[in-house]
Parts: C-alpha cells; sequence; structure tokens
C-alpha cells in the first residue's frame, strides 16, 4: 500500500470535442475528496479552464505528487515523456477507443480513483 495523494495535477487531450466539461466534473470530483488540483498549463489554455492553478511541466513535477491523465493511450504516453524524470505517478482515464494504458474507464472513475487516493495502489 502507497501512501495518501495530495495534490493532483489534470492532463486533458485537449483537442477532443467535448473535453471542458469532462475535466471541470473530473478536477470537483478530486477536490470533493480533499485534493488540491492543477491542471497542465497546455491543457488549461487550450480548454479555458480557469477555475485552476494552470502549472508547466516543471511546476507540476515539484509540487504534484500524482497527475491524472483524461485521454487515450496517446495522450498518456506524450505525459509520461515529459514527467519521467520528475517521478510523478500517472493515472489514466481513457476517453479513447481501446485503452491498453489508460484502463480506467472513463464511466468508472468514481468508483475507481477514490481507493487509488487513498493510498491502495501497488
Amino acid at each position: 500500500m502507497g501512501s495518501r495523494f495530495r495534490h493532483a495535477a489534470l492532463v486533458g487531450k485537449y483537442q477532443a470535442d467535448g473535453i471542458r466539461p469532462v475535466l471541470e466534473e473530473i478536477a470537483h470530483f478530486l477536490v470533493g475528496l480533499g485534493l488540491e488540483v492543477s491542471f497542465e498549463r497546455q491543457t488549461a489554455l487550450s480548454t479555458g479552464v480557469a477555475d485552476f492553478d494552470a502549472l508547466s511541466l516543471d511546476q507540476i513535477g515539484r509540487d504534484c505528487d500524482l497527475a491524472v491523465v483524461v485521454g487515450g493511450d496517446g495522450t498518456m504516453l506524450g505525459i509520461a515523456r515529459e514527467l519521467a524524470r520528475h517521478n510523478v505517478p500517472l493515472v489514466g482515464i481513457n476517453q479513447g477507443r481501446l485503452g491498453f494504458i489508460t484502463d480506467i474507464p472513463l464511466g468508472q472513475y468514481p468508483e475507481v480513483l477514490p481507493p487509488i487516493i487513498n493510498g491502495h495502489y501497488v
């Protein structure tokens, strides 16, 4: 069992139609779990989300202990390359088609994320 997360960065496939309300819903859900939530800067700028801090990748690496990635496997691989040097764990919510890496289906995140946030992960 790991430790409880406290500050999550939200990263999204910002080119996808209808992504903004999905990201905002997940962000508010995470806040409800007691997390501080920030958005990856390009995600915030591209979607127009302004209710949360927008952080650069280096700021995410310094300040966040988790990144929640909403998109498909390509989105996950792209952000994984960028955040690998910071050792920020990633959890993926699949908004793509197959979801080999982003394996949490969008409709199941309310059940799947709380145990992870609370430290029940390997």
